[in-house]
């Protein structure tokens, strides 16, 4: 699996990740991991967090972004099962 671009989407509590290959869900599993316990432990300067880069710089509350990843990362990505790796069709 190859990551070619993670970016934090500054509009509001979304990001992007854009992988190539022909992946199924549970091959990303330990990336989402990873990517999650990064943003609950990211401590600093929020990156693209000022007027000049983002519009709605303001409404950046690393607290807030650190606990709710922290609380995905326990309450989902930890626990998944088959059931969860698929989309309905």
């Amino acid at each position: 699996m190859k990551l070619y671009i993670l970016d934090q989407w500054v509009a509001e509590q979304d990001f992007y990740v854009i992988l190539k290959g022909k992946l199924e869900s549970k091959d990303i599993i330990d990336l989402m991991k990873e990517l999650y316990k990064f943003m609950a432990e990211f401590k600093g300067e929020i990156p693209g967090a000022t007027a000049i880069e983002c519009g709605n710089y303001l409404d950046q509350n690393l607290a807030m972004a650190n606990f709710e990843s922290k609380k995905f990362l326990e309450e989902t990505l930890e626990n998944l099962t088959e059931a969860n790796l698929f989309y309905p069709r």
